[in-house]
């Protein structure tokens, strides 16, 4: 019942502050039509961070993303009904701007901490066009929460290193060989995958790295040196 008073209390944050927005038109009638842009805009801004509400977050990532979202529509709206009572909006109106753009800063920061969700799995092992596609969202999630990277030099095939990974691990097939990516995972468990695989699958090579954050390229360009090194 808590969760659920929760995602009512953020689905009408928004609204709230929209509305809030409004209040010179409650005071003035309109005299022009020059805001009507903004409310639309206030609009649109408040129904987007209704959905995030929503959203598979941890709740404080949840918070800051409809609370940043909400402070901007705010913003929108209030200088929109300013104009359409006919007043310029004053230089103090765009706090809520900037108060928002601060709260989906912290949302950032959050979602890339230990509460940032786990990339969904991709169908298959992947390539390294998928790889680079990733890359973005790959260095956000190690930033703060280190991910376990083993790079494999070995010809096995895709469907038969695609059983032996767990739930939630990603691999992608590179130029002579893999990079898995272990969600989660702890050098421990790069281990005993190893041994695993060794037992199954001839491997020429291997590179392990717990990635703290940085270029994936740069990571990558050490695992594929490292694995070089032993062949």
């Amino acid at each position: 019942m808590v969760g659920l008073g929760r995602m009512r209390a953020l689905f009408l944050l928004p609204w709230g502050f929209f509305l809030l927005g409004l209040l010179p038109l409650a005071v003035a009638d309109p005299v022009g039509t020059a805001g009507w842009g903004g409310l639309l805009a206030a609009l649109l801004l408040a129904a987007v961070a209704s959905l995030y509400s929503r959203f598979p977050v941890a709740f404080p990532v949840q918070l800051a993303l409809v609370l940043g979202l909400s402070l901007l529509a705010f913003e929108r709206a209030l200088e929109g009904a300013l104009r359409l009572v006919g007043s310029d909006p004053p230089g103090y109106a765009a706090l809520g701007g900037v108060l928002g753009a601060l709260a989906l800063g912290v949302a950032f920061f959050l979602g890339t901490g230990r509460e940032a969700p786990l990339l969904p799995p991709l169908p298959g092992v992947g390539t390294r066009e998928d790889l680079l596609r990733l890359a973005g969202a790959l260095e956000g999630l190690a930033l703060r929460r280190p991910l376990v990277l083993v790079y494999l030099a070995t010809e096995a095939p895709p469907e038969r290193l695609e059983a032996e990974l767990r739930r939630g691990d990603l691999a992608f097939r590179l130029r002579g060989g893999y990079l898995l990516v272990l969600q989660g995972g702890r050098p421990e468990d790069a281990l005993g995958l190893l041994k695993r695989l060794q037992a199954r699958f001839p491997l020429s090579a291997y590179a392990v790295e717990r990635w703290r954050g940085g270029s994936l390229e740069k990571v990558l360009a050490r695992l594929e040196a490292e694995a070089l090194l032993q062949s």
